[in-house]
Formats: C-alpha cells, sequence, structure tokens
C-alpha cells in the first residue's frame, strides 16, 4: 500500500479515547447561579446568562462525544476493510 493512504487506526483510537476522557474529565456544566444578587433584572440576566451556558457548554460537550464516537467508528471501519483485502488476497493465493 502506499504511504500516502496508511491510516493508523492506533491513534485514531488514542485520539478518540482522549476526547472521552477530556470530556467526561469536565465535570458538571452548571453553573451555581448567587442567591442574592440585588435587582430584579439582573436576576433574570443572571439566570438567563446560566440557563444559556449550561446549554452551551452541554452541546459542546455532546460535540466531543460525537467527534469521538466517529474517531472510534473510522478506526474500525478501516481495521475491518484492511482484514477483509487480507482475507480476499490470502484466498485468492491459496486458490491458485
Amino acid at each position: 500500500m502506499d504511504r500516502d493512504y496508511e491510516v493508523d487506526t492506533d491513534v485514531l483510537r488514542a485520539m478518540a479515547a482522549g476526547a472521552r476522557r477530556a470530556a467526561d474529565g469536565f465535570g458538571t456544566t452548571r453553573i451555581v447561579n448567587p442567591t442574592a444578587v440585588g435587582h430584579p433584572g439582573v436576576r433574570a440576566t443572571v439566570d438567563q446568562f446560566s440557563t444559556a451556558w449550561t446549554k452551551g457548554l452541554s452541546d459542546r460537550l455532546d460535540d466531543v462525544d460525537d467527534f469521538a464516537r466517529r474517531l472510534a467508528t473510522t478506526a474500525r471501519i478501516f481495521d475491518e476493510g484492511q482484514d477483509a483485502a487480507k482475507a480476499e488476497l490470502d484466498a485468492q493465493i491459496w486458490s491458485s
């Protein structure tokens, strides 16, 4: 195989595992709202920010999980293709 087209599936799996570890180690996506912030307008703004922060961060962590899943799937597909190609080549060699 031409080296330009090689895929190191171990590296893909390591990247997937690293992404999952980073997401798992992040902790909570929620912000603890202060209980006494004064004016009702400030409280409403703090609540709105907290809600938006939680949603945005949760979405990004979901993106990391999706990225990790896709990396692992790509590694699996390349390995399966490589295994199938080897089996086909072996069958052609031994049937001759």
